[in-house]
């Protein structure tokens, strides 16, 4: 059970200190019947009717996001960035998300979000050994050498060497598909500037199973949790 109050705050459709008044003046209804109370007790599986929309009581939500370049991952708008929220305003659990897995500001592709702590550590933690595939196009053509240094592990510039990668060619020879199971931070950059090459265009198209096949840049899905 939770609060009616708290459970609109944390969708950020109310704050919890104008809840009584906003009772008192909006139609808010739990299964169909109107609320008379801010912290009226509410269960997994209620629907809230709130300004004419009904959203249902979830206990934790699952969702994929492509994510354009010029949106941070971060929660909240930061140095003049929007944050991917913003490109999620008709889901009305946004406000309760968090990215399992960031991208870069210039980097398209594959978010997931929850509010599930135990799944977003399932997603990062580097003992999953989780694949994470990229597509990544290149300042120069890429050498079959350098492809296999790749594949066997390179050495960043802060002397850490990383985990063998998989590559492979897309459609010309300065395009490939990077997969890796780390998260280092700008990981698929660094690596390439270790071959002495350099990321113009990166994308994220898979983690683990899940892959923005069906999805346009800029849409969200629900999923289902693996």
């Amino acid at each position: 059970m939770i609060r009616l109050d708290k459970y609109l705050s944390n969708l950020g459709l109310i704050s919890r200190r104008t809840a009584d008044k906003i009772f008192k003046s909006a139609e808010i209804l739990v299964n169909g019947e109107q609320a008379k109370k801010s912290d009226q007790k509410i269960a997994y599986g209620d629907v809230i009717t709130f300004d004419g929309v009904e959203i249902d009581v979830l206990e934790n939500v699952y969702c994929i996001l492509y994510k354009t370049a010029g949106y941070i991952s971060s929660d909240e708008d930061e140095d003049g960035y929007l944050s991917y929220r913003n490109q999620m305003p008709d889901c009305p659990y946004v406000e309760m998300l968090h990215v399992a897995g960031r991208l870069d500001q210039d980097t398209e592709g594959l978010l997931l979000l929850s509010n599930d702590g135990r799944f977003i550590h399932q997603v990062i933690s580097p003992k999953r050994d989780k694949e994470k595939e990229y597509e990544v196009h290149l300042a120069k053509p890429i050498s079959d050498k350098d492809l296999g240094q790749l594949e066997r592990g390179v050495v960043l510039d802060d002397g850490y060497k990383t985990l063998p990668a998989k590559t492979s060619r897309l459609d010309t020879n300065k395009k490939i598909s990077l997969i890796i199971t780390e998260g280092k931070f700008h990981q698929v950059k660094r690596m390439l500037e270790a071959v002495q090459n350099k990321v113009i265009y990166l994308k994220r198209t898979r983690i683990g199973d899940r892959t923005i096949d069906d999805l346009q840049p800029g849409e969200w899905k629900y999923i289902e949790k693996e």
